[in-house]
């Protein structure tokens, strides 16, 4: 395969990841993952979606990012500014475990691409990671060593050292308190700081259904329906009587095209109303919010 060649945008320069307290190259120049020709279908052009997707990180609305960045990954899944940019999205909706997952994949593809290294290193060692944090340091002095402040990556190899060695002294908020702020955000309709709030508890608590729920309830509601489905999906599986995640599953797998998926979770839903007539209102909820246009 051919190696990606990543361009820095100007425009993209000038904006800064606030998470990280550092001014960081925006994104990197997307590339088709190693094709000098942008690909197109009829219905999408993943060059669009990349570029808009980067707009909302820019404007910090990950959770409008992310939807955008999954259909460029279903078509071009290897690219590594797609996966850079996804693993930025994650950590601003503070889920660290999936930017670890996109910004491994961006570092396998480009071994060089700063960006992803640094925020690679920044993600292990919140993830309590210090010997893999470490290493990534370890790569970026390296790399900044051979480019002697003369390379096109030298800003991002500095920045990139930087956001590793920030990434201590992380406050510590109770998976309790943090779950009920997740439900304030929910209520104030404020998407991205509830799944940001429902990951931290999920975090510490990877068994805690009830936050596995709302996240998908979250999602769903952001427009992010094919994380929706992972998560409500994730909180059946703990909790299978979960009555009201199996109709907004049912919804979920409906606004996804999954016609028969959805109308399987029906049928269960009203077989079980049948046999637990004791649960009829809240079964009879739960379709509702199923039958939803």
């Amino acid at each position: 395969m051919k190696q990606s060649t990543f361009a820095r945008s100007t425009l993209g320069m000038c904006a800064a990841i606030a998470l990280f307290g550092v001014a960081a190259p925006a994104h990197a120049q997307y590339t088709g993952g190693g094709s000098i020709q942008m690909p197109t279908t009829d219905t999408m052009d993943p060059t669009a979606l990349y570029k808009q997707a980067v707009t909302y990180i820019q404007a910090k609305d990950y959770v409008r990012a992310v939807p955008m960045l999954r259909d460029v990954l279903a078509m071009r899944e290897q690219d590594p500014a797609s996966n850079l940019m996804m693993g930025v999205a994650q950590i601003g909706l503070n889920d660290l475990r999936e930017a670890h997952r996109y910004l491994t994949r961006a570092v396998s593809e480009k071994p060089d691409l700063a960006d992803a290294i640094g925020r690679l290193g920044w993600v292990e060692a919140r993830l309590g990671n210090a010997d893999d944090a470490a290493k990534q340091r370890t790569i970026l002095t390296s790399l900044k060593a051979k480019c002697n402040g003369a390379c096109a990556e030298a800003t991002a190899i500095d920045n990139g050292i930087a956001l590793i060695d920030s990434a201590g002294g992380v406050q510590k908020v109770s998976a309790a308190a943090r779950f009920n702020q997740g439900i304030d955000f929910i209520n104030a309709r404020n998407w991205s700081e509830a799944i940001a709030a429902f990951n931290d508890v999920l975090s510490v608590k990877p068994d805690d259904y009830e936050a596995a729920f709302m996240k998908g309830q979250a999602q769903s509601a952001s427009g992010d329906y094919a994380g929706a489905k992972i998560s409500l999906e994730a909180a059946l599986k703990l909790q299978p009587g979960l009555v009201d995640a199996k109709g907004r599953l049912g919804w979920v797998e409906k606004r996804l095209g999954h016609a028969d998926a959805s109308a399987k979770i029906r049928a269960g839903l009203v077989a079980l109303k049948e046999r637990s007539p004791a649960a009829a209102a809240t079964i009879d909820a739960a379709i509702k919010v199923l039958d939803a246009p």
